[in-house]
């Protein structure tokens, strides 16, 4: 007879529990907690506590010439002033006149340089982009900006519709101040603020020459559906409802592919394939719908410089050495552009 063996397994009731519990931490109540917070939400896009303020009196100590800080009130009602700073023309400086000698006002005012609103990334300030900084103001007069909320600009609820309200706003306040073609700039959610508030300003008959966007995204939902963090809750039955659902009902989406579409004027889109932040894919995307689903006729065209991965990242695409040939070639096709339908609509009202 041989003998019996008998195996049994015993899982302790209290390893049970404790991976019970961190199914309930991680799967139910942070995916509620992310619903119901508004706040983290807000972080999420406007991580403003990541921003360190610098001393934007005192522009010397970052070697900046042809610089001045200055502050616009862009709403009266909720008493919101932006924080910007004025950038010059390169052609203008001179090592032998001081920062606080230019004529900022005149020279803006003369109208012989474009003008250029700088929308900045959600992680940076008005001053964060000096490297972008030298390449475009070979080209323009540069008008950078921070949002309600950032830097020493006014505290403000920040979402969506209201960064757009004051961008809309700045650029009224320049445009009053220049006859200038005015070009935007937009780096990382700057892009979607720069595309919205593009397409809020055709509502009222006004249109920037050009639009340029320095790693742009579809929507933020698009972005976060493409992280590692995002991806492990994806297979929750209520993925949707809890994390992506609030995104856009609470006014935190920037709908790019959207806006794209609803922007009269020519727009270049520029990303680097190693940008681990904003995957090339989603430019990509973007730049597919406005191809397929935008009129070139009146609406001009969409171009596209997607760079080799060389390190450039989601930060350093001002040290690629064609950028300036890239920015200066649009320039000259978005301004003949904009000619064209001129001269087109004063045909059109000659002929009524």
């Amino acid at each position: 007879m041989y003998p019996k063996f008998s195996l049994t397994f015993s899982f302790p009731l209290s390893l049970l529990v404790l991976l019970l519990l961190i199914f309930l931490i991680l799967f139910i109540i942070i995916p509620l907690a992310f619903k119901f917070s508004t706040e983290i939400q807000r972080n999420l896009v406007f991580p403003t506590w990541y921003v360190q303020p610098k001393n934007y009196s005192n522009l010397h100590r970052y070697q900046l010439k042809g610089v001045r800080n200055l502050y616009v009130k862009v709403n009266e009602e909720k008493n919101i002033t932006l924080g910007v700073l004025q950038i010059l023309p390169s052609e203008l400086l001179s090592e032998f006149i001081g920062n606080d000698d230019y004529d900022y006002e005149n020279i803006l005012k003369n109208s012989k340089h474009n003008v250029l609103l700088y929308f900045h990334g959600n992680g940076q300030d008005r001053l964060e982009a000096v490297g972008t900084f030298k390449v475009l103001r070979k080209f323009f007069y540069v008008i950078s900006f921070d949002y309600r909320g950032y830097a020493d600009s006014s505290l403000a609820e920040l979402t969506e519709n209201g960064v757009v309200e004051d961008s809309v706003a700045l650029f009224k306040y320049v445009r009053n101040l220049t006859s200038s073609r005015i070009f935007f700039w937009g780096h990382s959610i700057g892009t979607g603020v720069a595309l919205h508030t593009a397409a809020n300003l055709k509502s009222e008959n006004m249109i920037p020459t050009g639009v340029m966007l320095e790693a742009p995204f579809t929507s933020v939902t698009d972005v976060m559906n493409e992280s590692p963090l995002v991806k492990a809750y994806s297979w929750l039955p209520w993925f949707s409802y809890t994390i992506i659902d609030p995104m856009v009902d609470n006014g935190f989406n920037f709908d790019s592919q959207m806006y794209i579409l609803d922007v009269d004027c020519p727009v270049m889109i520029i990303h680097a394939k190693d940008d681990e932040i904003i995957p090339f894919q989603i430019a990509t995307k973007l730049y597919n719908i406005a191809r397929a689903n935008r009129n070139d006729t009146y609406q001009g065209e969409v171009t596209y410089h997607l760079l080799d991965a060389v390190g450039y990242g989601h930060e350093w695409i001002s040290e690629e050495p064609a950028l300036p040939d890239y920015i200066r070639t649009f320039v000259e096709n978005a301004v003949q552009f904009e000619r064209d339908v001129t001269n087109k609509r004063l045909l059109t009202e000659k002929t009524i």
